[in-house]
């Protein structure tokens, strides 16, 4: 009796083990980086993608745990594989060598922002805006083209630790263009300058690039591939389902920004 009790004991912890391995095994771990509104420590769910991100692993049975980083060290977490995933990122020749790419968690144009008080109206190529000052922010991706017309001497960079100093780089006329994307652009106005200020501010139209984000699965992970088929799937199944539009028009609200 003692032998059988002991067995089925035995048994038993043997079972608890795997599943306990197993609800393990379905939490997510994803670095990530400040950039609202798509991502934010600060709002509902995290912001616009990882909304998207959890509820596309939720689909599949999966849960997330976002752990956030400037950006460059992000980068640099995501590599480790220490992580199951980075978030978010555009493409790059040599992220590709080290990443597997989801498909497009969004779209979003990258355009030239500027005073309304700084002549430039109309350009063709980057060897036209030699004679501006032009803001980017560290950690962030950039054409090939723009970092080889630099090297060239052909464009003026000021590099800057975020979006927000680039901006008031701009209002104080240290720099005459900053680099930045859209919706992410005029949600950091709203967010941390004066209605007078965004007054003086616009974007030239042309984009300078369209850039889709991407949920990146390190190459050094074992269970990357399989992974990043999972993360497809749920995606796929979000736009299918209506959800990943209605979760659109939420941010275009507002509803992600906390009051």
């Amino acid at each position: 009796m003692i032998v059988t009790a002991m067995k089925l004991f035995t048994a038993l912890l043997l079972l608890i083990s795997f599943f306990s391995y197993a609800e393990e095994d379905k939490l997510l771990k994803i670095t990530t980086g400040e950039y609202p509104p798509w991502s934010s420590a600060d709002f509902k769910h995290g912001g616009f993608v990882h909304h998207v991100i959890s509820e596309a692993f939720k689909h599949e049975g999966f849960k997330v745990e976002y752990t956030y980083y400037p950006w460059a060290r992000n980068y640099k977490q995501g590599q480790k594989g220490d992580f199951h995933a980075t978030a978010f990122w555009y493409h790059s020749e040599e992220r590709e060598k080290l990443f597997y790419y989801s498909n497009p968690l969004y779209a979003e144009d990258v355009v030239f922002f500027h005073l309304k008080t700084t002549k430039f109206k109309e350009w063709d190529t980057l060897e036209n805006l030699g004679q501006y000052r032009i803001g980017i922010t560290r950690g962030y991706t950039y054409t090939p083209e723009i970092w080889e017309a630099q090297k060239k001497g052909n464009l003026n960079i000021v590099v800057s630790n975020s979006d927000k100093i680039n901006f008031k780089m701009l209002l104080r006329k240290r720099t005459d263009l900053f680099i930045m994307a859209t919706v992410a652009g005029y949600s950091l106005l709203q967010k941390e300058l004066s209605m007078t200020h965004m007054q003086t501010l616009t974007y030239n139209p042309k984009p300078l690039f369209s850039s889709e984000g991407h949920l990146l699965f390190p190459k050094v992970r074992p269970d990357a591939q399989d992974l990043l088929k999972v993360f497809n799937k749920g995606l796929k199944a979000l736009k299918n389902n209506g959800f990943y539009e209605k979760y659109y028009d939420l941010l275009l609200e507002g509803y992600y920004e906390l009051p």
